[in-house]
């Protein structure tokens, strides 16, 4: 009897929707786009926090992308909460070397209003600064579980 119930319990486990195992990761997205008759590109993320751990994953442009915009400057960022994340949640736009090119502006930011920030080169002095490679686009500072977050990046040549 006892090997009869075993048999059952495994045979109902492999039965299981696979997704009723699998780990909700956070998911994060991105699309390049040239705002027409303008030398302005934008790199559109749209990330959405894991439903088990609110956590965003830290997102490397595309090998397009980072070709496209090499060269570039970044001018602004704007940031739009959709399902709202933690309030002062903290945003960095770290180039190869781990350097946030936003100098910190895209920190504390609201959990209910769009925002935008100019990149800071240093205390006081703002304006674009320049991109020469791969950017990583990381999120952090949220407890709410599937926030979603939508950063608009602006880049000129």
């Amino acid at each position: 009897m006892k090997r009869f119930i075993t048999i059952i319990a495994l045979a109902l486990a492999l039965l299981l929707p696979s997704s009723l195992w699998a780990v909700a990761v956070g998911t994060c997205t991105q699309a390049y786009a040239l705002i027409p008759t303008s030398n302005i590109s934008t790199i559109t993320y749209t990330c959405t926090a894991s439903a088990d751990d609110a956590s965003f994953p830290s997102t490397a442009t595309s090998t397009d992308i980072t070709a496209a915009i090499k060269g570039m400057y970044i001018i602004e960022a704007r940031t739009n909460p959709g399902t709202a994340p933690t309030a002062a949640y903290d945003i960095v736009i770290n180039d190869a070397d781990g350097i946030d090119l936003m100098g910190g502006t895209m920190a504390d930011r609201s959990a209910t209003v769009s925002q935008r920030s100019i990149p800071a080169l240093s205390t006081g002095v703002y304006g674009g600064t320049a991109v020469d490679g791969v950017l990583t686009l990381a999120i952090s500072g949220n407890s709410n579980n599937s926030a979603v977050v939508v950063v608009k990046v602006f880049l000129t040549r």
